[in-house]
């Protein structure tokens, strides 16, 4: 395999960004005038984790940009932001309300259901369920910021209990798109470590241990697209991200992306979008009023 190339947009690890090493959870209420809860991390910029964060506010809300989409959470609702996904918080320096609730996914107890891929907005839970969320939320950073027995277990539970409830308000679109089989959501992930290195549906296919043909029949059953075509989408969507987040050059981002001619590029990503990747970086930049240069 080939050696594996480094993101142009920063990715963080959980563990990276612990205060205190131990559990893979990390609970946080964060208000206004606190200082920067990870000091180790740059999380002002364009950025992804390699974790879910469970973001619930309070009386105030908040803005986000996640991959292209503005994100308006209102006071009293709740939003998962899934792993690799790219995003900006476009409210930093103002007051804030809200519980942070990041962790890996081996930390939620076995045989928890699947949560969704990703998000369109926020969900508004009624004024009693919310009520019941809240107070649930301070007795897990209660829990978390105190070490006792079984402390893993209490906050596996109250977590299991907190996505339960979440995931009650979901659209029923989003929740069936989280019941995907395994293989389709194996092949979502290598996708997420290996973008920059594996470019072919072919080399997923060994690492799964299938034929190509069974990884496109299972990919097709589920998602109506071949395994290639959804790799290429990733690669769009991946390549969005660097020319809207990244002061990088467009021969650098075809590099970064396994293109060995920009000239390629260029046609592969019209293809796709309508757009050479000059056209979308400017038009992007102007519909988010958003330069990061």
């Amino acid at each position: 395999m080939k050696k594996e190339k480094q993101s142009i947009i920063a990715s963080y690890r959980l563990e990276e960004l612990l205060v205190v090493p131990g559990l893979m959870i990390d609970v946080h209420y964060k208000k206004a005038g606190e200082p920067a809860h990870h000091p180790n991390a740059d999380l002002t910029t364009a950025h992804r984790h390699e974790f879910y964060t469970l973001a619930i506010t309070g009386k105030t809300g908040s803005q986000h940009m996640v991959d292209f989409r503005l994100i308006d959470m209102p006071p009293e609702s709740m939003f998962l932001l899934a792993p690799w996904q790219v995003h900006l918080s476009s409210d930093a320096d103002q007051a804030l309300d809200v519980y942070l609730i990041s962790f890996t996914a081996d930390f939620l107890p076995a045989g928890f259901p699947a949560l969704p891929v990703c998000m369109e907005c926020p969900v508004i839970p009624d004024s009693a369920t919310y009520q019941e969320i809240w107070h649930l939320c301070a007795q897990l950073l209660k829990e978390f910021k105190t070490r006792k027995a079984l402390q893993e277990q209490v906050l596996q539970h109250y977590l299991a209990v907190l996505l339960t409830y979440f995931m009650r308000y979901l659209p029923e679109n989003t929740k069936s798109s989280s019941l995907q089989p395994e293989l389709l959501t194996r092949y979502r992930e290598l996708m997420e470590k290996h973008l920059l290195c594996w470019s072919s549906s072919g080399d997923y296919a060994r690492a799964l241990h299938v034929t190509t043909d069974h990884l496109n029949e299972v990919v097709k059953q589920e998602t109506g697209q071949t395994a290639s075509a959804l790799l290429a989408a990733r690669r769009i969507l991946e390549a969005k991200r660097m020319l809207l987040h990244s002061s990088h050059g467009i021969k650098e981002i075809a590099w970064c992306l396994q293109f060995n001619e920009v000239t390629y590029f260029n046609r592969f990503f019209k293809q796709h979008t309508g757009q050479t990747p000059v056209a979308f970086r400017i038009s992007s930049r102007e519909k988010y009023n958003y330069n990061p240069e």
